[in-house]
């Protein structure tokens, strides 16, 4: 049994549409970690409200916000507190209990499967270990990634597949193997048969750093605000402050090297030349052919067509224009790997 107060000064907000959400996840946190706040949410407003009383001048001090879900649980928490923490004031730290598909950050930020993370806050004590992340800005919500392309169609794709499985076909749906079939047998069908579309990539910010073949930063003289960073066919586009995807696929190998810019990527190459590609590009290799990397605060992508656009693993409809800014809010993350 858990000492009481072990879970003082933690928040747990528990998704109750997760993968593995629900009440009786609710309770078995709430158990072990006796003096938490934990919230079972099903909408915005429940979020919000609770967010609000957790952070009201009165309330008791906050070692960490945790999200019981997938990345969007993380961003759903994330723009709660944004929209009522006061701009130029610091977020509270916020952590990642993996319930959902993907969980990208839980993965960057080493957290394990529920059962043990939760044992690892018991054991944990009063001061916890974080890490510094910047946010992507994209159309006003706050993101750890987002982007155009094949990756966003894949989230479509990969919706549909699941929605259509049916008994343990379903099991192999919610992994990474129905992951890789809903790219391979139909979003690479619809790209060899629609093509790719054409991108100009205009700088709306400052300074411009690329990645030279031997991983090092290199600022790139003489391409300041308005510049055009890239025009021509693109296969994937998109910005992260976050190295991965999830199920361990790195897409942006490179985004956490210079905190306060984005990491953004064009990744080129015909569907034949991408499918052979996929365990490079799931290892994040580099360099890559067809792949470019650049860092900056804001750019914006208007493509020749509307293309499926994907936040944080969930995908957001079409878009011909967009922009993404690194937002002036930096996020502390609790670091799993510092409480092995």
């Amino acid at each position: 049994m858990s000492a009481p107060g072990t879970g003082t000064g933690l928040g747990i907000m528990v998704n109750a549409n997760a993968k593995r959400g629900g009440r009786r996840i609710a309770v078995q946190i709430a158990r072990a970690l006796p003096g938490a706040s934990v919230r079972l949410t099903r909408s915005i407003s429940e979020v919000e409200g609770w967010l609000r009383a957790l952070t009201a001048p009165n309330a008791p001090e906050l070692r960490c916000l945790l999200a019981a879900g997938g990345d969007g649980t993380a961003v759903t928490l994330l723009n709660g507190l944004d929209r009522i923490i006061p701009k130029g004031k610091p977020l509270p730290p916020v952590g990642i209990l993996p319930l959902g598909t993907g969980n990208a950050w839980a993965h960057t930020t080493g957290a394990h499967k529920l059962g043990l993370a939760v044992k690892m806050l018991e054991r944990a004590g009063p001061v916890l270990p974080f890490r510094k992340f910047g946010l992507v800005d994209c159309e006003g919500t706050l993101t750890p990634f987002a982007g155009t392309g094949w990756d966003a169609q894949v989230l479509f794709d990969y919706k549909a597949q699941l929605e259509q499985s049916v008994g343990p076909g379903k099991l192999v749906s919610k992994s990474v193997w129905g992951y890789l079939s809903a790219m391979l047998f139909r979003t690479a069908p619809k790209a060899l048969l629609f093509g790719r579309p054409h991108v100009t990539i205009e700088n709306l910010g400052d300074e411009v750093f690329t990645m030279t073949a031997d991983r090092k930063l290199l600022k790139i003289a003489g391409v300041g605000r308005g510049a055009v960073l890239y025009e021509g066919m693109a296969s994937v586009t998109g910005a992260a402050t976050v190295p991965e995807f999830g199920y361990g696929f790195r897409a942006y190998p490179f985004a956490e090297r210079l905190l306060g810019y984005l990491n953004v990527r064009v990744y080129d190459m015909p569907p034949v030349s991408a499918i052979l590609d996929i365990p490079k590009l799931w290892r994040g290799t580099h360099p890559l052919r067809g792949m470019h990397d650049w860092f900056t605060t804001a750019v914006r992508m208007t493509f020749s067509r509307a293309v499926p656009l994907q936040s944080a693993g969930d995908a957001i409809g079409t878009r011909q224009t967009v922009e993404y800014n690194v937002s002036d809010r930096l996020c502390d993350v609790l670091d799993w790997r510092r409480m092995d």
